[in-house]
């Protein structure tokens, strides 16, 4: 299957990244400076009272939001940002604020600190990261963005609180991972498909008249009757499948549950070796004719990273959704 039938999904990014400062000077501002755009060709006006976004009792402002906003428009310099570019990134920036505020206020509730040296350490890590980048000194830096160190160290802590509090809460222990593995020990196997492809959206992904649809199950079903009559799959492939993968015989190679489509995935797992589905599969894509040609299970070693890091994500994901209704988050932008 293309990479365009691989399942899709949207996850919120809870991900605390101590090196973007909430005050919103970024790579992207120097660089961009230094390139002497001292005037960047996208920009939208933001007052500085107007509120985006509340968590619980703390207001985000428009100048919050313009502090993060600046280094976007500086990183394009004189290319113009489209009104849907700039609305999607405001939209990001504004989810990384009140995730990281609402992560803060949680650890500061749950007696999550960081002592001075830990403070120190932090903003010497940080700005030797912008001396090896840009070859500013901690002075010059300062002076170039208008900013005081105590300010950034406070940046500082409250990006690293959120983040030492959602690493204390998400940890998985090995126990917790056997037992999920031996609980999903089937669902966690990998099966090898091949399968047929008869599209029913054009090049640039709109979908098909309704005459053309009906004429492509025909055709699919014709080709689908070949096939369990007894015909040669990779031959059917080779001749009809409208994908990437007709040119190997229609071969998807080994994925796992989650790597496609759930109509895909639910008929292809539920085929024996060797089996083809009975019946046309229909997604967003077309009509697919499948065969399971191979499984594999994976053994514990295999796979505990991987599932360490989906559990871990899960536990996250699940944490900031408790605590976006805890704490009443509020988008008004």
């Amino acid at each position: 299957m293309d990479k365009e039938n691989k399942k899709k999904s949207i996850n919120k990014n809870i991900v605390i990244f101590a090196a973007v400062l909430i005050l919103g000077v970024g790579t992207a501002f120097y660089m961009g400076k230094q390139k002497g755009r001292k005037l960047p060709a996208t920009s939208r006006h933001y007052s500085s009272n107007k509120v985006v976004a509340t968590v619980g009792d703390v207001k985000i402002t428009e100048k919050d939001l313009k502090n993060r906003m600046e280094p976007i428009f500086y990183m394009n310099g004189k290319n113009k940002m489209t009104d849907e570019q700039i609305d999607k990134y405001e939209q990001s920036m504004i989810d990384y604020m009140t995730t990281t505020e609402m992560l803060y206020q949680e650890g500061v509730k749950n007696k999550v600190k960081l002592d001075t040296k830990e403070i120190d350490s932090q903003y010497s890590a940080f700005m030797t990261s912008i001396t090896q980048t840009f070859g500013m000194d901690e002075e010059n830096f300062l002076k170039e963005f208008g900013l005081t160190k105590e300010e950034i160290k406070k940046s500082v802590e409250k990006e690293a609180i959120a983040a030492k509090y959602i690493d204390k809460e998400s940890k998985v222990t090995d126990k917790e991972v056997e037992e999920y593995f031996n609980k999903n020990k089937k669902d966690l196997n990998e099966i090898k498909a091949s399968h047929i492809l008869i599209k029913n959206i054009d090049e640039n992904g709109k979908k098909l008249d309704d005459a053309k649809i009906k004429e492509n199950k025909k055709l699919a079903e014709s080709i689908l009757k070949k096939a369990l009559e007894g015909e040669n799959f990779e031959e059917l492939a080779k001749k009809y499948s409208e994908d990437g993968s007709a040119q190997s015989g229609g071969d998807l190679g080994f994925f796992s549950k989650g790597a496609m489509v759930a109509e895909f995935e639910k008929a292809a797992f539920g085929l024996n070796k060797g089996e083809i589905y009975p019946k046309l599969v229909e997604t967003q894509f077309g009509y697919h004719i499948i065969k399971k040609t191979d499984e594999k299970e994976k053994s514990f070693d295999e796979i505990k990273d991987s599932l360490t890091k989906q559990l871990v994500a899960e536990k996250q994901d699940a944490l900031i959704q408790k605590l976006t209704k805890e704490y009443k988050v509020d988008v008004k932008k």
